[in-house]
Parts: C-alpha cells; sequence; structure tokens
C-alpha cells in the first residue's frame, strides 16, 4: 500500500472529536434536545452522561441555540476542586479577555492574573519549609497557604453578571468534568449552584457516567438521600451506538476508500467495539497498521488482527477459571435476559444461584455488558475466549 494511501486512510481513522456535520452518525436527537434547552428553559445546569469515548465532546462542539452567546470551556487543570474551579474561571476570563467592552477585558484581566498568582503562591509555599531545633530533637514544618475560593467565586460571579448584561442569554458549555470522580464532580456543583442560579444563564456539563445512575434514582425517589435534582435541572444519557451505525461511521469517514474495509471487516470492528465510537476507531487503526501490505481488507485478515491485539492487550491481565470461561461462552452462544442465561447455564450443570453470582460478577468487571436489558459478552472478550 502506498504510503500516501496509509497516511490518508490513518488520518479519516483518527479519534478526534467531530467538526463536521457530515461525518456525525445519529445524534441528532440529542442534540436538538439541548439546542431546545439552551433555547427555551429560562435557566438551570444540564449535564450529557455516557461512556467514555462514546461523543460527549462531539455532541456539544454542535451545539448552537441560535441566541444569546455561545461560550465553551475545556477544562485541564483537575488536581482538586480549588485547581478546578480557578481553571474554570481562568478560562472563562480568556475567552471574555478579547471582547471590546471594557468592563469585561478589566475584569478579565484581574481573574487572570488572580488565578495565575494564587497559584504560584500555593505552590510555592506549599513546597517550602523550615526545621525547628529544640533539645535533641528536630521537626520540619511546612505552610501551606489555600487557594483563596472565595475570591474565585466572587470573580467568576461578576463576569456571568458582565456576560449576561451584555448579550441578555449565555450559554456555557464545560467540557472535560466527566474525567473526574463522581464526589468531586458533585462537590464542584454543590459549590458553584448559587452563582449558576441566574435567568438566561444555561450551564452544560460532561459529567462521569456514574453520575447519571444517581440522577435517575433521585428523580425517582430510589434513593431519599439524594439531592441531585436540585443541582442538574436535567441530565441526557448517550448511548452507544448500534453496530449499523458504527460501521456508518467507518465508512464515512473512509469515503475516500470505500472498498478499502470489505463488509465482514466492518462487521468485525462493530462487534468489537460495543457501539463506542473511540474504541472502533482505535481497532480500526490497528487493523491498518497490521495489514499494511494489503490493498483492501478482508474479515479474515481483520480478525486475524484481533486475536493478535485483544490477547496482546487483554489477555495476560485476564486470569478466567473454569467456570467463568462457561458462563462467558454459554453467554457469548446466546445472549438474552439474566433469567433466559441462568435457564442455560442450569442446563450446563451451574447452580442458580451461582450462575446469577458469576454473572454479576463479570458484568461488574466490565467482561459482560447489558443493553436494552439483554446481556451480551464483551466483544473484546469475544476474541479471547476465540483464541
Amino acid at each position: 500500500m502506498k504510503k500516501s494511501k496509509i497516511k490518508e486512510i490513518l488520518q479519516a481513522l483518527f479519534d478526534a472529536p467531530l467538526s463536521s456535520r457530515n461525518l456525525l452518525v445519529d445524534r441528532k436527537e440529542e442534540i436538538n434536545f439541548l439546542n431546545t434547552i439552551c433555547s427555551f428553559q429560562p435557566l438551570g445546569v444540564y449535564g450529557v452522561c455516557g461512556e467514555t469515548g462514546v461523543g460527549k465532546t462531539t455532541l456539544l462542539n454542535f451545539l448552537d441555540p441560535g441566541e444569546g452567546k455561545r461560550i465553551y470551556l475545556k477544562l485541564t487543570e483537575k488536581e482538586n476542586k480549588e485547581v478546578i474551579i480557578g481553571d474554570m474561571l481562568y478560562k472563562l476570563a480568556k475567552e471574555v479577555e478579547k471582547y471590546e467592552k471594557p468592563e469585561l477585558s478589566k475584569i478579565a484581566k484581574e481573574s487572570i492574573e488572580f488565578v495565575i498568582e494564587e497559584r504560584n503562591i500555593t505552590n510555592s509555599v506549599g513546597a517550602g519549609g523550615g526545621v525547628i531545633v529544640s533539645g535533641n530533637f528536630s521537626k520540619s514544618t511546612t505552610r501551606i497557604k489555600k487557594f483563596n475560593i472565595y475570591q474565585a467565586y466572587d470573580l467568576l460571579d461578576s463576569i456571568l453578571n458582565l456576560l449576561l448584561k451584555k448579550y441578555k442569554r449565555i450559554v456555557l458549555i464545560i467540557d472535560e468534568l466527566d474525567k473526574e470522580k463522581k464526589e468531586e464532580v458533585l462537590m464542584i456543583l454543590d459549590s458553584l449552584k448559587s452563582i449558576f442560579d441566574k435567568n438566561n444563564l444555561v450551564v452544560i456539563l460532561s459529567l462521569p457516567f456514574a453520575i447519571y445512575r444517581e440522577y435517575t434514582k433521585d428523580r425517582l425517589r430510589w434513593n431519599e438521600s439524594g439531592n441531585l435534582e436540585n443541582i442538574l435541572k436535567d441530565v441526557l444519557f448517550l448511548e452507544p451506538l448500534s453496530d449499523r451505525q458504527i460501521q456508518e461511521m467507518i465508512m464515512k469517514r473512509l469515503e475516500k476508500y470505500p472498498d478499502f474495509f470489505d463488509s465482514d471487516t466492518l462487521y468485525e470492528i462493530a462487534k468489537y467495539s460495543d457501539g463506542n465510537p473511540r474504541d472502533a476507531l482505535w481497532i480500526s487503526q490497528q487493523i491498518v497498521l497490521d495489514n499494511l501490505d494489503l490493498e483492501r481488507i478482508t474479515g479474515k485478515s481483520a480478525t486475524e488482527t484481533l486475536k493478535k491485539i485483544t490477547k496482546k492487550y487483554f489477555e495476560s491481565s485476564l486470569d478466567l477459571t473454569e467456570i467463568q470461561e462457561k458462563v462467558l461462552n454459554v453467554i457469548a452462544k446466546y445472549s438474552g435476559s439474566r433469567n433466559e442465561l441462568v435457564k442455560k447455564l442450569e442446563k450446563e450443570g451451574i447452580k442458580r444461584q451461582t450462575a446469577y453470582t458469576y454473572i454479576n460478577r463479570l458484568k461488574e468487571n466490565g467482561l459482560i455488558l447489558e443493553r436494552n436489558g439483554k446481556l451480551k459478552v464483551s466483544g473484546k472478550i469475544l476474541y479471547i475466549i476465540s483464541n
């Protein structure tokens, strides 16, 4: 295969948030839902949840409320709550620093200088210290200056008020919070609740998958101690793509080379990915790199690569017992509801309670997935079993 062709194909299959609607696959309903919220809801904080790599950032990129000012912030500093809020303030200030209104430029500059100074002072003081000597004993002391979170809140509040005064309506999109622990994110959102509680301010956040599970329980009152509905007005869950949609995504990206992957290869890629676009793109690249001598990749070649890749990356960390292998093989063969599969396993000589226990454990470990009430073996595990 020519080098130029390889480069073009790998570039097309590179995992990065989309900027072109032509490559988007079946997220129209979710985009319309969020755009409706941005356009018509009077205020509130809303979340977007889903598995890592399912396309949350891509979805946020395509939000276009059609009125008011859209501001997108991508967080990068994530050591703790104070650092995350400081990063949020810094990114917002950098965004509005260039705006023509003098009031906004002034407070943006003040906020940037504040965050930089606070970070520098906190780091330098925290790293310092001294030694106190008394008699035959000595001990070290370290002075720690905490980040001035209250001033950060005041500056953030002032910028948002000025933005609302200028633009009347603000849609604030904050990305990358989904990479943090659920407890840390909830603490941050709770502390920002009063600042975000402004008429005509709509905040859209990418959130950890675990928050969606807790939010639904709170809404249904299955967890009386929860208060997520007091923080979040609604949460959108991004479902994994179907096998057909994964195949469509790959074909759209390879529009210039429509016959490079045959239909069997596309099928294997979809089966491996379990509906996750990031996994589909990664394994597609691996298949290309493992078959550089081929002008067209068939299902047979793709399957050989998949077996090799899963063995390389996963088999060494997977130590299955005989019963676990039997359970996985039965579910791989039949799929279905939990009760249906337990009956199948009973026929294989596994006791009912034991079957339930193993299914639950394998599901907790990610070896078994549940989609629309049916259990299936993870695509990656399928190739390990076949090895």
